[in-house]
């Protein structure tokens, strides 16, 4: 089949911007895997991360959560029993009995002593005199806003309450546990309870914490009762001062949040766990910064980036392969564009001279024989000067296909040689087969019917061949064989053309 020269460039330029599109896709392609992966890398390891934490911090409050629990319960029960000792009931009935007085301060120092802070205080709603470890400190004013506690504790609707007050007569901040004192008929008659230091009380919660987390607990009002900086609880500092939009979204949470059951959900700053303590009617609260470093600050993020780095490797090993053979076929082409000629698209002159050489190398070490065809078309000048040269160039693309398309063998092949000349290679034929391939091109070549009114032997297109055959030496040349072929072409010619004629052996 002919090879045309403008094809073959049209393939080159093809290729070169396939490579560079496939160059620009795989580009493409990695980035989009790449961006995709880290998304979806981030989102998971995020999920995963996010879930841990809040478990974890789940895990903490409740255990902070018994902690607390076990630290108060034993001084509620405490207070709860000084509450409903009969004893006390009946004294605060009659507080103005000696007798019943004296032995109901020893009871209620007997208390006292069992405490954790060693200290009592009472106040019947008689005569108000508040009592703390048997003294006298004042008389409470139930209509004095800093005696809110009072009223809340005897008129509330839950047996005790805990409060963190700055007592202004006393002039200290004690975490407050006060018990409501009923009497018989369940009406309040006063209150009775303890008070703990608050920085001793927010120590002792808070000295066996360990955790990363920050660690809270604040009241229903979100007021902060507890926290490792020992200053919040006792300034009543407030959720939303010291945690920002972080704090608001906790205590916004917390006004529908009741369970006993840690919950842990998102926030500004990270991820929080909250657990209520509904005794206390107080909270328990952890807080984890959560952001991408975190995400990323995994050996996942590692063995992820590796895997990022053998696809980026197999891709540019795959562009480098792909880059490789796409250059070899360019290389293909272009050497087989020095070697084709630009009009007809079969072999040039070039080619079949190098191609005569290492076949007669070839075939002189074997003993074989090498037989060229030279053709010539008849009267190719007047075809010219008839039909013009732009015909006479289609006229030869036509002749050059007939050669090239009827040739039996792979190793045979036609060439150009030059004008209206060309020049077929029979590696291996003897005189028969080369005057077979003659007889068959001429026949073919008349078979087309390219007109040619000014042919004189005939009305279309023919051509003139000189064949040679040798038994092929060292010492024999590619100009030998073109040169007697050439004088068996002249010998055709003379004899009519439109014919072969076999030039003798040498």
């Amino acid at each position: 089949m002919i090879k045309k020269e403008e094809d073959i460039g049209v393939r080159s330029v093809s290729q070169s911007k396939s490579k560079y599109r496939y160059a620009v896709f795989s580009l493409m392609l990695f980035l989009s895997i790449f961006v995709l992966g880290s998304l979806a890398f981030i989102y998971i390891m995020r999920s995963i991360q996010y879930t841990n934490a809040g478990l974890a911090l789940s895990q903490t409050v409740n255990v902070e959560k018994l902690r607390l629990e076990a630290a108060v319960n034993g001084e509620i029960a405490l207070v709860l029993q000084m509450a409903n000792s009969p004893l006390v009931m009946r004294y605060f009935q009659n507080p103005t009995d000696a007798e019943l007085e004296k032995l109901a301060f020893d009871e209620l120092a007997e208390y006292g002593h069992i405490f954790v802070p060693k200290s009592v205080f009472w106040a019947n709603n008689i005569d108000r005199k508040y009592f703390l470890s048997g003294s006298l400190m004042y008389v409470i004013d139930p209509d004095n806003p800093d005696h809110y506690w009072y009223n809340m504790t005897l008129h509330g609707r839950e047996p005790f309450n805990f409060n963190i007050n700055f007592d202004d007569k006393l002039g200290i901040t004690n975490f407050w546990i006060n018990a409501t004192v009923y009497d018989f008929a369940n009406n309040p008659i006063g209150i009775v309870g303890t008070g703990i230091d608050v920085v001793d009380f927010n120590e002792s919660i808070t000295r066996n914490y360990t955790g990363d987390a920050h660690l809270l607990y604040f009241n229903k009002s979100g007021e902060i009762t507890v926290a490792l900086d020992k200053n919040l609880a006792a300034s009543k500092a407030s959720l939303e001062s010291q945690l920002g939009k972080t704090g608001s979204e906790i205590f916004v949470k917390s006004k529908t949040f009741e369970s006993e059951t840690a919950q842990f959900f998102s926030v500004a700053e990270g991820v929080a766990a909250l657990v209520a303590v509904p005794d206390f009617g107080w909270y328990v609260c952890a807080i984890m910064p959560f952001g991408l470093k975190d995400v990323l600050n995994t050996s996942m993020t590692i063995l992820f980036a590796t895997l990022m780095a053998i696809v980026a490797g197999v891709f540019i090993i795959i562009n480098l392969l792909l880059n490789n053979a796409l250059l070899n076929r360019e290389r293909n082409i272009y050497r087989d564009m020095s070697t084709i000629d630009v009009l007809t698209g079969i072999y040039n002159r070039r080619f079949l001279e190098e191609s005569l050489q290492k076949n007669i190398k070839s075939l002189s070490r074997s003993g074989g024989k090498l037989s060229v065809l030279m053709m010539d078309v008849d009267f190719f000048k007047k075809y010219n000067d008839t039909y013009g040269h732009s015909m006479g160039d289609i006229c030869l693309k036509s002749v050059a296909e007939t050669f090239s398309q009827n040739l039996l063998r792979a190793d045979d092949f036609a060439a150009r040689y030059g004008g209206g000349g060309f020049v077929v290679v029979l590696p291996n034929a003897d005189e028969d087969g080369a005057a077979l391939i003659a007889m068959r091109l001429l026949t073919k070549l008349r078979e087309r019917k390219i007109p040619h009114e000014k042919n004189d032997v005939a009305a279309y297109v023919t051509c003139s061949i000189g064949v040679v055959t040798a038994t092929v030496l060292h010492s024999h040349t590619p100009e030998d064989y073109i040169k007697r072929a050439d004088e068996a072409l002249y010998l055709s010619k003379q004899n009519g053309r439109n014919r072969y004629s076999v030039a003798d052996s040498f």
